[in-house]
């Protein structure tokens, strides 16, 4: 009976080491697939993070992050069947805005204003969904008014002021 009794401990030491080896890799089997769900979870909160932050930022952009679609006839930014909405601005090497749009579905919609490099205004107009309207007023680099018009659904239909005695850039200002 003794012998049979430490075959038995031995058989049983046996079974629960080959049951805690078993066990064992399930768990890390468990654990590995839990790791990678939570990696992957990750990951997609990342990509709703980025997609919220191109949300918020689309409100503006430099202008030259734009793309013209001649098929849909619009500008867009992040997708291209979806106009862009929000204003858009360019800059001189001074850091100085050198022109301002606005957009909306991809059109160019309302004000649009461009500067010179000392930040005095070169030009003002009006779009309404592509086609400018309303006035046009274009400014010399001193400010006077040398160009005011009005414009309907993109044809000019009166001239207000046209200056040509005034020079838009003072040729011998090298500011």
């Amino acid at each position: 009976m003794q012998h049979t009794k430490i075959e038995m401990q031995l058989n049983l030491r046996n079974f629960v080491s080959a049951f805690d080896i078993k066990l064992m890799n399930k768990i890390i089997y468990i654990l590995t697939v839990l790791l990678c769900l939570l990696v992957a979870c990750g990951e997609k909160g990342n990509s709703q993070s980025d997609n919220e932050n191109q949300t918020i930022d689309s409100s503006f952009c430099d202008c030259a992050e734009l793309t013209f679609d001649t098929p849909y006839n619009h500008f867009w930014r992040f997708e291209r069947r979806k106009g862009y909405s929000g204003r858009c601005e360019e800059y001189y090497p001074n850091g100085q805005v050198k022109i301002s749009k606005n957009f909306f579905n991809g059109k160019l919609h309302g004000k649009i204003v461009s500067f010179y490099d000392n930040g005095q205004i070169e030009d003002e107009k009006q779009f309404d969904m592509n086609f400018q309207t309303g006035e046009q007023i274009t400014y010399s680099k001193k400010g006077e008014v040398i160009f005011h018009a009005l414009y309907s659904r993109g044809q000019q239909t009166k001239v207000l002021v046209s200056r040509s005695d005034i020079e838009k850039v003072d040729p011998w200002d090298k500011n």
